[in-house]
This record gives C-alpha cells, sequence and structure tokens, in this order.
C-alpha cells in the first residue's frame, strides 16, 4: 500500500460549530482567518506528521478585510487632507 501499513488511517470528521457573530456572512470567525500562533502550531502538527512542505503562501495584495463604506470615505478625506 504505496509503503503505509494498513493499520494507518487517518479520518476526517465533521464539525458543525456555532458562530459567535449572529450577522449572517460575517467573517469575523472565519475559520480561515488564524492567528500567526495557530498557525505555527497547525504547521508544526502538519510538519510532525509529514503532511507539508516548508512552504509560506504569500499574501494577495489586492484582498482586504471587509469594511464599511463610510470609513473608506473618512480614509479618502484623511488622504487628501494630508496631501493638501
Amino acid at each position: 500500500m504505496n509503503g503505509q501499513d494498513a493499520t494507518d488511517t487517518t479520518q476526517t470528521i465533521a464539525s458543525t460549530a456555532r458562530r459567535a457573530c449572529l450577522v449572517e456572512g460575517c467573517t469575523c470567525k472565519d475559520a480561515r482567518i488564524v492567528s500567526i500562533r495557530r498557525a505555527t502550531y497547525f504547521a508544526s502538527v502538519a510538519k510532525a506528521r509529514g503532511e507539508t512542505a516548508d512552504r509560506i503562501v504569500v499574501a494577495d495584495t489586492e484582498w482586504r478585510l471587509p469594511v464599511s463604506p463610510a470609513l473608506d470615505a473618512v480614509r479618502a478625506l484623511v488622504a487628501q487632507a494630508a496631501a493638501a
């Protein structure tokens, strides 16, 4: 079996965790956003299991956390005031 023992299997369990935010579509508890500390832990577990290479995924420069249009307007006004 590709050099692996037949008893060495991985089981995936689905979890239905309740989100903390009650707003539909809110990403404040998005599972894909983790702290550096948790990311380091997950990486160490994966490395110990031989499930990853030492790699870094470069951040997408076009992606931003969602913010309100009012905040964007305030930032634009501040930038205009600073340029003047």
